[in-house]
């Protein structure tokens, strides 16, 4: 009956460590995610402001082309900034969750894919106890 009691304390105690690893794994995989879509972010914010910079100083150069070619500055202008308030109403008056939405989604299928990965990689097997792998092997 000792034997029994000392064995479900080394039971329990390494259930509690097994568990304890597994919460450090999660919380360890969770943060390496998190910081994956930070940079993965700042990135495409970077990039996209730099082709935002781009746009906008490509849009002014043509803006004044197009003034020296009407003799009008003011009308070179006006034309460049039409296209971009028709889009602007578009979007701003169009369904605003429809955008939202899509974009929530994809950023979850992402989320969700990632986790996958992660969570193939790191499944652990657990072994038997030597005693119980030789009294089957004996048995």
């Amino acid at each position: 009956m000792d034997q029994l009691g000392s064995r479900l304390k080394q039971l329990s105690s390494e259930l509690r460590e097994y568990i304890e690893t597994r919460i450090d794994l999660f919380v360890l995989n969770l943060s390496d995610q998190i910081t994956h879509w930070i940079s993965i972010s700042i990135q495409k914010i970077i990039g996209f402001s730099t082709i935002g910079s781009g746009l906008l100083f490509g849009m002014i150069a043509l803006a004044i082309y197009l003034g020296d070619v009407l003799n009008n500055e003011a009308l070179g202008f006006a034309i460049i900034a039409l296209p971009l308030i028709l889009i602007g109403l578009i979007l701003a008056f169009s369904k605003p969750f429809g955008i939202a939405n899509t974009i929530q989604k994809q950023l979850m299928v992402g989320v969700l894919e990632s986790l996958e990965d992660k969570s193939d990689e790191t499944k652990l097997e657990i072994e038997e106890p030597k005693e119980l792998k030789e009294g089957k092997e004996n048995g």
